[in-house]
């Protein structure tokens, strides 16, 4: 292994406290670069992927290659004319000191120490342009990308696809495509978000889970006590979730979304602590009428149903096979027939709820679905969170479901879910999800969500209540999506809203025109990806 370090002219040394000593300094400056500005610097960073790699391999002459072309990103920084020239060079020193620390801490390289200090000193002085909030996405992108290399030059294959999604997430938020908040300081007002988010999430998606993310949710021993009629499901163990769904279902009356998630509180209360949520796509109505039909159908009906009891284990449950079982035998009530119904169990005579099984069928479940369609999902089994290794998730966890291989082939992460589930479908397709599992309330990360706690329901009761916008939806998700699969149904919409935000007015007349194109094609994929990088210039390359 060589190591060529190509450090570029010394910035300035640390300033007093350091890197992080001077953190807390309020500028009210940049939060994000401009979108030619970012894609710019993401191109710097890639070359600096390409170098950190060589250094690996050994190979001196595409090291030469990847420093050269830093160079001349850093010139192309230095044209656009958003930084000074000593700011610039600070940030083609910030990715390469960036791959020395990373090289020595990965690869085994000596001076770490040294190579610290250098990065320290290529962080300082922070541009007065750059808020603290962007030069630390700055840094970290840059630590990200080297990562990524070098993990990838050593085989370690989980370890640079984590790296990866970092390095995806944190380039996203430096070109301003991330999460956006409605309401209060520097957010949208409701009204543009609710309309943004009807944007790039064209379908209707609503998600009944079983508890919030940081409550478990209970497998009934015996669902008797919910005093669910004989015909509604075999009996004995089930999921306190979907047996409370189906109790207040199976006493009839005409349920609104809200009166439903009351009434399920209310079985649920004394007995449990969870709390049911409702999310969705759409800021709902929510005393408008509970169904699992489109309000607007077309005659077709499919749902996926899959129950995991993980039999044999040391975490086997006992209800979740009974709980697909009852759902099942509501939707027949409802228009569903069992040729519109796949079933996963592992019991040895269904379909088998693995991973790989699971996402292909996310991926039948919104296969072909059109205007009209009504789709339906369940899931009875374990949840879970676990450390989120993309950036996305304020709390620092990703919620996921666990498939019946989750300790071999790993777990479905609610980024998945939302990328084979949600982002295909149309507008007009309706997709109604249950979720009785722990940690469910936002495995689908959609932008609207109503908490059944006491605040909710009082405000339920007094007419008041509302689908509050989800603080952690993140637009920047969908552009990444469509990005990697741009055939999906939101990748005209993604032109249009997801970039349209962040875009200048001479960026806005270019999208305007790319929308058009992108509608009247033939090949949308083709256009659409033509189109973003009509707008974004080199933003989305990869």
């Amino acid at each position: 292994m060589l190591f060529r370090r190509h450090l570029g002219a010394s910035t300035s040394g640390p300033g007093e406290g350091g890197w992080f000593g001077r953190l807390g300094a309020d500028k009210a400056t940049m939060e994000s670069y401009p979108q030619q500005f970012a894609g710019t610097l993401k191109r710097l960073t890639e070359e600096a992927r390409v170098w950190t790699a060589a250094q690996v391999e050994g190979n001196g002459d595409a090291a030469d290659e990847a420093f050269a072309a830093m160079e001349q990103m850093k010139s192309e920084l230095e044209g656009q004319g958003v930084l000074d020239e000593h700011a610039c060079q600070q940030l083609h020193d910030m990715a390469v000191s960036a791959a020395a620390v990373t090289l020595c801490r990965e690869a085994g390289l000596e001076g770490l120490e040294e190579r610290e200090e250098e990065l320290a000193a290529a962080c300082e002085p922070q541009p007065e342009e750059v808020s603290d909030a962007l030069w630390r996405k700055t840094r970290a992108l840059c630590l990200a990308a080297a990562g990524a290399a070098c993990a990838d030059a050593q085989g370690h294959a989980a370890q640079a696809a984590r790296q990866n999604r970092m390095y995806d997430k944190l380039a996203r938020r430096c070109g301003g495509l991330g999460t956006v908040r409605a309401v209060g300081a520097d957010g949208l007002d409701r009204d543009e978000y609710a309309s943004r988010a009807a944007d790039v999430i064209p379908a209707t998606v609503i998600m009944f889970s079983g508890c919030q993310d940081c409550q478990t949710s209970a497998d009934v021993y015996n669902t008797s006590s919910f005093g669910l009629p004989a015909d509604a499901g075999p009996g004995g163990a089930g999921g306190a979730c979907t047996s409370s769904m189906i109790k207040a279902l199976s006493e009839g009356g005409d349920y609104t979304w809200v009166s439903l998630l009351g009434q399920m509180r209310d079985i649920l209360r004394g007995s449990y602590t969870q709390i049911p949520m409702l999310s969705s796509s759409r800021s709902m109505d929510l005393n408008s009428p509970f169904s699992v039909v489109n309000p607007e159908p077309s005659g077709r009906f499919r749902a996926l149903l899959v129950g995991i009891n993980y039999v044999g284990s040391s975490c086997e449950l006992r209800g979740c096979h009974h709980d697909v079982d009852t759902m099942q035998r509501y939707l027949r009530t409802q228009g569903y027939e069992d040729g519109d119904m796949r079933v996963m169990l592992d019991d040895g005579e269904h379909e088998e709820p693995t991973l790989a099984n699971m996402i292909e069928g996310f991926r039948w479940l919104a296969d072909g679905a059109e205007s009209g369609d009504s789709l339906f999902f369940h899931y009875s089994g374990h949840g879970a969170q676990t450390k989120d290794d993309d950036g996305d998730e304020d709390d620092g966890k990703d919620e996921c479901l666990c498939p019946v291989d989750f300790q071999t082939a790993g777990l479905l992460r609610d980024d998945i879910a939302f990328q084979h589930l949600v982002a295909p479908l149309q507008r007009g397709v309706s997709l109604t999800c249950v979720m009785d599992c722990c940690h469910s309330g936002s495995i689908l990360d959609l932008p609207f969500m109503f908490k059944a706690d006491d605040e909710g329901m009082d405000a339920a009761g007094s007419g008041t209540a509302a689908m509050a916008p989800n603080p952690d939806f993140d637009f920047g998700k969908l552009a990444q999506v469509i990005k990697e699969h741009p055939g999906m149904a939101a990748g005209a919409a993604f032109v249009g809203a997801c970039v349209y935000f962040a875009a200048s007015p001479d960026q806005k007349k270019v999208i305007r025109s790319s929308v058009m194109n992108v509608l009247a094609a033939e090949d949308k994929g083709a256009a659409l990806m033509g189109a973003a990088q009509d707008v974004l210039g080199s933003f989305f390359q990869r």
